[in-house]
Formats: C-alpha cells, sequence, structure tokens
C-alpha cells in the first residue's frame, strides 16, 4: 500500500498539498470531523513524502490551513448554531464528551483549544463549543492556528522521518525488515 501512495505522490506531488487541505479541512468540521482519520492520513502521507523525498513543509503548511479553516469555521458554527448542532449526533449520542469540553473551555479557554486538537473525540467537539462560549475569535483563532501548526507538523515530519529511514536504510529499516520478513 505505501509503495502505490509514493507512486501516486511522486506523480502528482502538486496535488499532495490540496489534498491534505481538505482532509485536515474535513477533520475540522464539527460532526464530520469525527468520522475522519486525519491523524492517521497524515502520518501516512508524510511517510509517504519521506520515502519519495518531497518538500514536507508545504505540506505542513497546507495541511495546517486546512485545519485552522475548519475549526474556524466550526467555531462560527457554534456561534450562529451551536445548540441546535448539539442535539444532533455523534454529540447527542455522547453527551459526556459535550460535557467535558465544556468544562475544559470554561477553565482553560485556549489551552483547551490546544488540547482539543490532539484529543480525538473532542477535536470535532471543542471549536464547535468555543463558538458557543464567551471565548473571544482573536484567542480562539490564535491558539487554533497554533494548535493546527504543531499538530500538522507533528504527524507530516514523524511520517517523514519514518519513510525517509525506510528508504535509505538505517535502524528503522532494519526494524521493518525484521517484522515484514
Amino acid at each position: 500500500m505505501i509503495e502505490h501512495l509514493i507512486h501516486f505522490m511522486t506523480a502528482h506531488a502538486f496535488w499532495a498539498g490540496p489534498l491534505l487541505a481538505l482532509v485536515a479541512f474535513a477533520e475540522g468540521l464539527a460532526v464530520v470531523g469525527s468520522f475522519v482519520p486525519g491523524s492517521i492520513i497524515l502520518f501516512t502521507i508524510g511517510t509517504s513524502a519521506g520515502a519519495a523525498h518531497l518538500n514536507v513543509t508545504s505540506m505542513v503548511v497546507w495541511a495546517t490551513a486546512g485545519a485552522w479553516i475548519g475549526d474556524t469555521l466550526s467555531y462560527w458554527l457554534g456561534k450562529r448554531h451551536g445548540s441546535r448542532m448539539l442535539a444532533m449526533r455523534p454529540f447527542a449520542y455522547k453527551p459526556q464528551w459535550t460535557e467535558r469540553a465544556r468544562s475544559l473551555l470554561e477553565r482553560r479557554g485556549d489551552i483547551a483549544v490546544i488540547v482539543g486538537r490532539w484529543v480525538p473525540p473532542l477535536r470535532a467537539l471543542i471549536p464547535l463549543l468555543a463558538g458557543m462560549s464567551r471565548l473571544g475569535l482573536v484567542r480562539f483563532v490564535l491558539a487554533d492556528f497554533f494548535a493546527c501548526a504543531v499538530w500538522a507538523a507533528a504527524h507530516l515530519v514523524s511520517g517523514a522521518l519514518l519513510g525517509h529511514s525506510m528508504t535509505n536504510g538505517g535502524v528503522l529499516q532494519t526494524l521493518w525488515d525484521h517484522l515484514t520478513h
């Protein structure tokens, strides 16, 4: 599978950034983001990029932008339609997630936004609840941009390091060979 992704990435490197932005955007959207495995996709694409020796910096920028735009749209939806959205699944299905997120937002505000980016059940919920809460737009945008940038870089760069190591030999290649043969 990785070989196919590497081939696609090298043949269509131009599309890697926009596709990453789309995945990160979808993961940042309230409701939709609960069903998108963005972290896994970013890590996998990072691994392929590292194996194909592609520039990961532009991919981090694309993924950061997509995640940030998705989260900001969710913030706006929370500000405008929050209480109605909380009645929908998956929020109504897991009310304890909503309560945990609200509690965290009340206590920590922008720190909750940063932490929420790293906790999958909260990732799609925190921006929506931040829009519903008293957390100001500027405070949310700054905290969220930082969280999105670190999140995107961590997944893509760690994947790229693994992919690069696998194709260039080294400790990880040896371990990989032992695990797959």
